[in-house]
């Protein structure tokens, strides 16, 4: 059984991080673009607290995206950009119904770079 094409309507933006020493012996991260593919986002939940003294919001998100060559090194250190809104990834599961899908956990608003 396949996942009809249809569902997988967002076009997002796979990147990984590039850690390197800074120049004052810190460490720098720099996001490196991996490819644009498919997905399919499903907001679960949402939530505001303080952060710093400021409102902020987080969601939870589900993502689904086809196994491919481009996703086969994906791991939880990677990110999603979707419109601007950066997705942390928290896991990579299998799905249970499509052997070509890539469920990712992910939480859009609690990002720190």
């Amino acid at each position: 059984m396949s996942i009809a094409a249809g569902k997988l309507d967002k076009r997002v933006l796979l990147q990984r991080p590039e850690i390197s020493k800074g120049s004052l012996g810190g460490i720098d991260c720099k996001w490196t673009d991996v490819g644009r593919l498919w997905a399919n986002l499903s907001y679960l939940s949402g939530r505001e607290f303080l952060k710093n003294g400021l409102n902020a919001e987080s969601c939870n998100v589900s993502v689904q995206i086809r196994k491919s060559k481009l996703t086969a090194g994906i791991s939880p250190e990677w990110r999603l950009v979707y419109q601007g809104k950066v997705f942390n990834i928290q896991a990579v599961l299998p799905d249970s119904v499509h052997a070509e899908v890539i469920n990712l956990p992910c939480i859009e608003g609690m990002n720190a770079g």
